[in-house]
């Protein structure tokens, strides 16, 4: 199983329309069974993007996680999405056990979960973080958006022990006349930046509601399933069919929960 996971510094830099995509590549080009799991309940776009019902959502998903996929929603051959929590405080109550169990269970039936988190860390977001294959962070053109990315890079790895080497800057809504400025920052930092997203006018989120037909003709879409397909995307996957991380993870967190309870509540 791979799981991908999708975060920013601030909102507006195209996190959910990074996740979709992926999702759309997955299960149409790839022809691989794909969930997109919601974890942004500010609230999110699934909802209304998906015309999804009240009562099919994550609070009820990992109340009952061997019957999760009651809670889900089809859009396409091989593509189900899981809306966030409608309730910001029952998403914060989700604790690590459950989610661990949830995606335990969602492994057994898809090969891919990418999952659009929201842009304030908590307890449950880093928990998915460290379980995650790999980690696209997400920016725009600006400079001071490169530079909270990198400050929330490093709140990551150095504070809540995420892998590094997950972790794949990429620079979105790119114009020519900012690629300088975006590659002398990444040089001075020492940041390296592994892809770009051309700024596209003809992109357009609402292209979801519609079946997500427009979006294969896209720049966002063309140059974002070049990243995947060069493997960013992949992860290493045991005999077992299970990813590693996730197995080793979830067995660590029933061991040592209070050492996981440090992470909770962290605002950038």
């Amino acid at each position: 199983m791979n799981i991908l996971a999708v975060i920013s510094s601030k909102g507006g830099v195209g996190k959910t329309s990074i996740a979709l995509t992926a999702g759309f590549h997955y299960s149409r080009i790839m022809k691989q069974q794909t969930l997109l799991m919601e974890l942004d309940s500010s609230p999110g776009d699934f909802s209304i993007l998906f015309d999804i019902e009240c009562n099919k959502s994550l609070e009820f998903a990992v109340k009952f996680p061997h019957n999760f996929q009651n809670y889900l929603k089809k859009v396409k051959e091989n593509l189900f999405v899981l809306k966030g929590a409608s309730d910001p405080f029952t998403a914060e109550n989700i604790g690590s056990d459950e989610i661990c169990t949830l995606l335990e269970s969602v492994s057994t039936k898809y090969q891919n979960i990418i999952i659009d988190t929201q842009t304030v860390l908590s307890r449950l977001i880093i928990d998915v973080l460290k379980i995650s294959a790999k980690i696209i962070l997400l920016t725009d053109y600006s400079i001071e958006s490169l530079d909270r990315s990198l400050f929330l890079y490093a709140s990551l790895v150095h504070r809540h022990s995420v892998k590094k080497e997950k972790i794949i800057l990429v620079v979105n809504r790119k114009r020519m006349s900012d690629f300088f400025r975006i590659w002398d920052f990444s040089r001075i930092s020492g940041f390296p930046i592994s892809g770009f997203i051309s700024y596209d006018r003809n992109f357009d989120k609402n292209s979801f509601i519609s079946g997500g037909g427009k979006v294969f003709s896209t720049k966002l879409y063309r140059q974002l399933a070049s990243l995947i397909d060069s493997g960013f995307g992949d992860s290493r996957v045991r005999k077992s069919g299970k990813q590693p991380a996730l197995q080793y993870y979830c067995r660590y967190n029933n061991r040592h929960k209070k050492d996981v309870e440090e992470s909770e509540g962290v605002l950038l």
